[in-house]
């Protein structure tokens, strides 16, 4: 008869070797031993797992890992994708200080090792007071102990090599980092070939990636067995050596892992790695076809060899000589080709050194065409960069491609002439990387097609209306001092006023500046750039703001900005705006729309009552948060429901009273800015109750936005302020 408990501990027998497809003669499972749960601190990166002796411990809810192990000859290794996991707040979570013990002991051997770590004093004192001999050291001395934490970013080759062969003879690491975090921190650097741990641990068939984890509980994620080899960039491709991803007998979602697990490995592996590129070349050769990614015929997850095939072409490309650069298929679908022949033309343009970032150049680069970039002699030291790409948008991470997932190129202009190409073309700029030089340079541009663009002061409205609009580039510019518009030059082919138009943007930006208490003028300009797929959102902030090609048209029409108004523009100007110090957690997609609603207010005349808050279900979910007892954790949730609270303070206070309060915080000390989300609520209620010289706390407080004891008591003797039939009773 076969019992519940024959049942468990049958299944128990297939959890635990679940992995030994893996490596049969492995003692990994015992890493997990006592693990359920563990935090997660901040947003973890991924670890791109790659050799025949590496595997996966902890993975996300997508099947990305963030806690990953290797054998290494002789030695051990565990990596996590994040510092934050041997911190106090995430190592007394859940099991986490069980996993890094358990981490300990496998990758020694040893149930007391002594541990070296270079620079943590907590970790220190936490690993002693469960048993552990720990020790603070320096990274020269890391053959005095049985494990290494941390250190390997600080060492010289030298070194490396010398921690390289004691790993090999039986030593010890382990280590955290976070891909996407040294990604942001250096954007213009590989993390496959500049990360100096990838290039330490690729050897073991483990890189730091730069994907975003996602946790699989509310409180970070669950640990019930090893993951599978489908995590596994070695072992993804044996599934693929005789079969395409049509062929394989494994459900959508382990598909999707096995496509997610080998473009990680694509794009993180060091160049020069020979566990797992010579293998993917041997797959890929036989079958090689051009993708061409297209809205109307996308590259999905499922679509696995064509989307590997294409990070692998994209990659070749980018480290070929400029003169063997060849134009991709997919350039057609975006940024777009030239519809008629247009003459190659040399240019020499004046840079100003003071105007930090992209410098248009109203010229294109085509697929796959030589262009030349001169310098003066004394220009070469200037630091500058030449790029060929107006997105911002890397698609290698999202689970289809509209379009070629990795388009833009820059190169450092170190030498008087400097070639470049690009497989998929696109706009030509120069990248002011230290605004702190004085005067200008001449760049010469040669090589290149013009582009249809348009500066405000600058280009002439007749050769712009008989000439530049019509000039065949497919994408085009519209610019002032303070806005540049980077669309499908489609739609600009039929724009008669150019002139009116960047006056209309140029009063969006003035009127943001003017509710933040900014200055008006701005060393650079905003830019607005349009992409046929984005990496995020519907439209994103930063410079350029991105936005899809669907709303450009909109982008350029004066009558529809003017009359209508555009929320999506609006609100991602006004996070390009935004003060940290006011907007604490909840707020982030609620303060910005003070902005929107003021440009619609000043611009459109569309008073913030007949905006979006007019909405029946805005009203709705007003009267249903206070029937249902005001909590903070809702309101978080609901920015259009935390919107309705500031739109009552403007109602009763105006637009001066914000700028006003906004106005203070320009004027704070370092010491005096918020530290914490509850000093940044304190102060905005305090700051808000002095400008309009009433007691807000009782407001806040039905509101159910925690204001301290000690701000309330601050503003106690103004007079108290609610709205009228507040809070609503029905």
């Amino acid at each position: 008869m076969i019992t519940t408990f024959s049942l468990l501990f049958f299944q128990s027998i297939l959890n635990l070797y679940s992995y030994v497809d893996m490596d049969k003669n492995s003692d990994s499972n015992m890493l997990i031993l006592g693990v359920s749960q563990i935090s997660s601190p901040g947003i973890p990166g991924n670890i791109s797992v790659f050799g025949p002796d590496s595997f996966g411990i902890v993975q996300d809810k997508n099947g990305q890992i963030i806690v990953a192990g290797s054998t290494y000859e002789k030695g051990r290794i565990v990596l996590w994708g994040h510092d934050g996991f041997f911190k106090k707040s995430s190592i007394e979570t859940g099991d986490t200080g069980q996993l890094l013990s358990n981490a300990i002991k496998w990758t020694t051997r040893k149930t007391a090792p002594k541990v070296g770590i270079t620079n943590d004093l907590y970790l220190v004192n936490y690993l002693n007071n469960i048993g552990f001999d720990a020790r603070l050291i320096e990274i020269e001395s890391f053959a005095t102990v049985d494990l290494l934490i941390g250190g390997i970013e600080k060492t010289s080759t030298k070194q490396q090599i010398e921690i390289k062969n004691w790993l090999k003879r039986g030593g010890a690491i382990i280590d955290s980092a976070t891909g996407w975090g040294w990604k942001q921190i250096n954007p213009r650097k590989k993390l496959s070939d500049d990360f100096a741990r990838n290039i330490f641990y690729a050897q073991a068939g483990l890189v730091f990636a730069d994907g975003f984890s996602s946790d699989t509980t509310q409180d970070g994620f669950l640990v019930q067995q090893l993951p599978s080899s489908n995590t596994n960039a070695y072992f993804a491709l044996d599934q693929l050596a005789e079969r395409s991803s049509d062929e394989l007998n494994i459900p959508i979602q382990e598909i999707k892992i096995l496509s997610k697990t080998l473009t990680t490995a694509v794009n993180c592996i060091p160049t020069g790695d020979r566990i797992f590129r010579s293998r993917l070349k041997t797959i890929l050769e036989p079958r090689l076809c051009e993708p061409i990614p297209s809205p109307d015929r996308p590259i999905t997850d499922e679509d696995i060899l064509q989307r590997i095939a294409m990070l692998e072409r994209i990659r070749q490309s980018k480290s070929l000589p400029a003169e063997d650069v060849e134009a991709h298929l997919s350039a057609k679908t975006f940024p777009g080709i030239p519809q008629i022949t247009a003459p190659l033309v040399k240019r020499s343009i004046e840079i100003d050194h003071s105007v930090p970032g992209w410098h248009s150049l109203g010229l294109f680069a085509n697929a796959g065409q030589l262009i030349r970039v001169s310098l003066t002699p004394t220009s070469v030291k200037k630091k500058l960069k030449v790029r060929i790409g107006s997105t911002t948008c890397d698609l290698r991470n999202k689970p289809f491609w509209l379009r070629a997932p990795d388009i833009i190129s820059e190169w450092p202009l170190e030498e008087q002439e400097t070639k470049i190409a690009s497989p998929f073309g696109g706009l030509i700029y120069i990248v002011v990387t230290n605004p702190k030089d004085e005067g200008t340079t001449i760049t010469t541009i040669e090589g290149a097609i013009e582009s249809p663009y348009y500066k405000l002061g600058e280009t002439n409205l007749v050769d712009w209306m008989q000439r530049v609009r019509y000039l065949p580039a497919p994408r085009a510019e519209i610019a002032s001092d303070k806005v540049v518009l980077t669309v499908p030059s489609a739609e600009i082919r039929a724009l008669d006023d150019p002139k009116l138009l960047m006056q209309t943007w140029d009063k969006i930006l003035d009127l943001s500046a003017e509710l933040a208490v900014l200055p008006k003028s701005k060393d650079y300009p905003q830019r607005y750039c349009s992409d046929v797929q984005l990496c995020a959102g519907w439209m994103h902030a930063g410079n350029p703001i991105m936005i899809p090609s669907t709303t450009a048209q909109n982008l350029v029409d004066v009558n529809y900005l003017v009359r209508e108004g555009d929320w999506g523009f609006y609100h991602e100007t006004g996070h390009m705006f935004q003060n940290s110090d006011w907007t604490f957690e909840g707020t982030g997609e609620v303060t910005v729309n003070l902005f929107t609603m003021y440009i619609l207010d000043k611009l459109c005349n569309i008073k913030p009552e007949f905006g979006r808050l007019s909405k029946p279900n805005v009203e709705r979910q007003y009267r249903l948060y206070f029937k249902n007892g005001s909590q903070f954790k809702q309101w978080k949730k609901k920015p259009f429901l935390a919107l309705y609270m500031y739109y009552q303070l403007q109602q009763e206070f105006g637009w001066e009273s914000f700028q006003q309060v906004f106005a203070r915080y320009h004027s704070l000390l370092p010491n005096q800015r918020p530290k914490n989300d509850q000093e940044k609520r304190d102060l905005w209620m305090a700051n808000f109750s002095k400008i309009i010289d009433r007691n807000l706390g009782p407001f806040f407080e039905l509101w159910g936005v925690p204001i301290s004891k000690s701000a309330k008591n601050s503003v106690s003797t103004l007079p108290m302020w609610l709205p009228d039939n507040f809070p609503p009773t029905k």
